[in-house]
């Protein structure tokens, strides 16, 4: 037994939408708009740090890549800092 296909032909309909993969999780820093010398200190405890701080990094430096701009993440008394050095 066959069953039928059917298909359709939709025109105009333009480029299919970019596949933006999965959504980031650091995406809420403000890196673009930091200025030369500028920090952003992000507050938590070390263990949250010890956690996290190379996901930053990775962040950073593929934005670092994407842009040009260059930053620095560190741990500061307070949790991690930010820094946009170039």
């Amino acid at each position: 037994m066959h069953t039928k296909q059917r298909i359709r032909v939709y025109e105009g309909v333009g480029p299919p939408p970019p596949n933006s993969g999965p959504p980031t999780k650091w995406g809420h820093l403000p890196l673009e708009e930091v200025q030369v010398g500028d920090l952003i200190e992000i507050t938590m405890d070390s263990e949250e740090v010890q956690v996290k701080i190379n996901a930053v990094r990775s962040y950073a430096g593929r934005l670092a890549r994407k842009t040009g701009k260059k930053f620095s993440v560190r741990i500061t008394d307070y949790g991690m800092g930010i820094w946009r050095i170039q």
